[in-house]
């Protein structure tokens, strides 16, 4: 069943705890909250040995991990939480020369920090080396547009090309959030370099910690609103040696991926899921099972938990490579061709990065100075035989590639240059997948493991690890980027919001319930933004990817032609809309946010 996600009052919360069908953290923590004050008042955790401030760990030193790190580094500086942990096994590696584009949504919080007084200081270090770094690895796209698999133009846009950049913000100039949305293409290996840089100038400091060499498996040890992670290194002869950390969080943050450890373990026994159109109620699938949190074996394997983990087969391969600079007069610029059958579309990116790979602690000032000109491209594709051929691990690489070009044979240029001028080795492929759910917020983490410690650490999830989505829209590390940013902003208005209340929290500067509360709006918005990305994706996908006889002629002998007898005026107007919808840019979702 799917609806439009609507608020619920906190008086809605409340009820749902007599109901036996709902398995809330939010009403287990309201009714262990009455257990021990009659007249309804929040828990305070005023254990002695509770530390005075918030305690976070991040599990997973990716884009989402390393970004919500920079985001909550200005908090610890403001005395309002303590230094935050990253675990990582390891930090700053293993990732791929492939082009990759950022939207301006994932850097603008930082250009807003860095112009806004919260230490005292009007910019921060790390924040100012990120994006100066970012600027300088990679470059703004301009002129865009969609084509046909004959070369006809379908319509023509243009992105921000000159947005607000950090040296504008130095120069006294705000950032608005008004502002034309900007693309920025950088290679995935500079994005993580940039970051990691920005990690270690805040080690340096000491706002932050990383921990590396083993991977996060569980929570244990929980007592009184904390708990500690499990983790786990892999030695010799497949032995594995597992510890659990001396240190204690009270908010963990699942940033470690599509594969999650943490949310395949914990997550998807509550609330409600986003989905294309609105949203799930998962308790409604299971309420008529017993709950899952009476036995750990029976929650692990319920309707909700495994709706809730699973991924989703898209249908369609997604190759991509970097292929060398076209030559002046091939049809230089930014284009994205919809095709007609079988999931068919192919986009390309002509985009500036430095020659070398970025090392953390080099001079970044001498390498930038050596940039190298390439086209970043990706191609899908559903066909039975390059699906069947390409997924086969005895499938070399050449043999991949001529399955691709024959594919595309009959495309308009440069599509075929594209493909050909790209090394065989270079092209990655894999088959299209997402989540069918989000992943909300865990408050009830010792129901689950029954240990029967009272409430335990709060879990969150961002980027990847609350939801994977289709990547037809290319947003993935945007997703990851906005979700660090929201989440430190949150944890920073409920901090204060404790500090001003009188007489203040004796040993914590929040109450329990007041921190989950805000991380329950939190998600709230995270979903809206979710969902709005969710229904551009389906709507991108059937215009652009079509599938099927039926898809394929509506899309031929319909939906094209009108296309091109559309006005030229409208058809941009259209496309713009849709690009800053699926961005959470548009005027309803802007207005939203000022409310709040």
């Amino acid at each position: 069943m799917t609806n439009s996600i609507v608020r619920r009052p906190l008086s809605v919360i409340k009820r749902c705890a007599s109901h036996p069908g709902l398995h809330l953290p939010i009403t287990s923590l309201w009714q262990n909250s009455r257990k021990q004050h009659p007249k309804g008042k929040c828990c305070h955790l005023s254990t002695s040995s509770q530390p005075d401030k918030l305690r976070i760990a991040i599990v997973g030193g990716g884009a989402a991990g390393m970004s919500t790190a920079l985001h909550l580094a200005p908090l610890v500086t403001a005395g309002l939480i303590q230094p935050v942990d990253i675990y990582e096994p390891h930090p700053g590696e293993n990732h791929r020369d492939i082009g990759v584009g950022i939207w301006s949504t994932a850097w603008w919080p930082f250009l807003q920090s860095i112009s806004t007084e919260i230490t005292g200081k009007k910019k921060r270090e790390s924040q100012v080396s990120l994006l100066k770094g970012l600027e300088e690895c990679g470059s703004y796209v301009a002129d865009v547009g969609y084509r046909s698999p004959d070369g006809s133009w379908l319509v023509r846009s243009e992105l921000n090309a000159h947005p607000c950049g950090v040296d504008d913000v130095l120069a006294g100039i705000k950032p608005k959030h008004s502002d034309d949305p900007a693309l920025l293409f950088v290679r995935e290996r500079d994005l993580i370099s940039c970051l990691w840089n920005a990690v270690q100038m805040e080690i340096n400091i000491g706002t932050m910690s990383v921990h590396s060499g083993a991977g996060v498996d569980a929570i244990d040890s929980i007592a009184a609103g904390m708990g500690s992670l499990v983790c786990s290194k892999a030695g010799n002869d497949d032995y594995v040696a597992t510890t659990t950390t001396s240190e204690q969080y009270h908010l963990i943050i699942a940033a470690d991926g599509m594969n999650s450890t943490l949310r395949s373990r914990y997550a998807g026994h509550h609330s409600t899921n986003a989905t294309p159109m609105g949203a799930s109620h998962l308790y409604a699938i299971n309420r008529k099972k017993s709950r899952p949190s009476e036995s750990y074996v029976n929650w692990e394997r319920s309707t909700g938990h495994r709706l809730s983990t699973e991924q989703e087969d898209r249908g369609y391969i997604v190759f991509r490579g970097n292929a060398p600079k076209l030559k002046e007069g091939d049809m230089n610029g930014s284009f994205q061709t919809w095709g007609e059958e079988k999931s068919m579309r192919f986009a390309a990116v002509p985009f500036r990065h430095v020659s070398h790979n970025l090392e953390a602690n080099e001079d970044y000032n001498q390498l930038f100075t050596e940039k190298k000109d390439e086209e970043v491209w990706f191609a899908t594709i559903n066909d039975e035989l390059i699906n069947e051929t390409c997924l086969n691990a005895n499938t070399t690489a050449k043999e991949r590639k001529r399955l691709l070009l024959e594919a595309f044979n009959s495309w308009h240029e440069p599509v075929r240059t594209l493909i050909e001028t790209t090394r065989a080795d270079d092209i990655l492929y894999e088959m299209a997948v997402a989540h069918r759910f989000s992943a909300n917020p865990v408050h009830d983490i010792n129901a689950i493991i029954e240990s029967g410690a009272g409430p335990g650490p709060t879990l969150v999830f961002v980027g990847d690890s609350m939801m994977t989505v289709d990547p037809v829209l290319a947003q993935g590390f945007t997703i990851a980027m906005e979700s660090g940013a929201t989440l430190a902003r949150s944890l920073e208005r409920v901090i204060k919001d404790q500090q001003n209340v009188s007489p203040p929290p004796h040993h914590l500067e929040y109450q329990l319930f007041c921190l989950r509360q805000e991380i329950n709006e939190w998600h709230f918005r995270i979903e809206q933004r979710l969902l709005n990305l969710l229904r551009s994706t389906e709507v991108v996908q059937r215009l652009a990817q079509p599938h099927g006889i039926f898809g394929s002629f509506f899309t031929a002998k319909i939906i094209r032609p009108v296309m091109k007898l559309c006005p030229e005026g409208v058809k941009k107007a259209v496309f713009d809309y849709m690009m800053r919808y699926s961005l959470g840019l548009s005027s309803q979702s802007t207005s939203s946010k000022d409310k709040r």
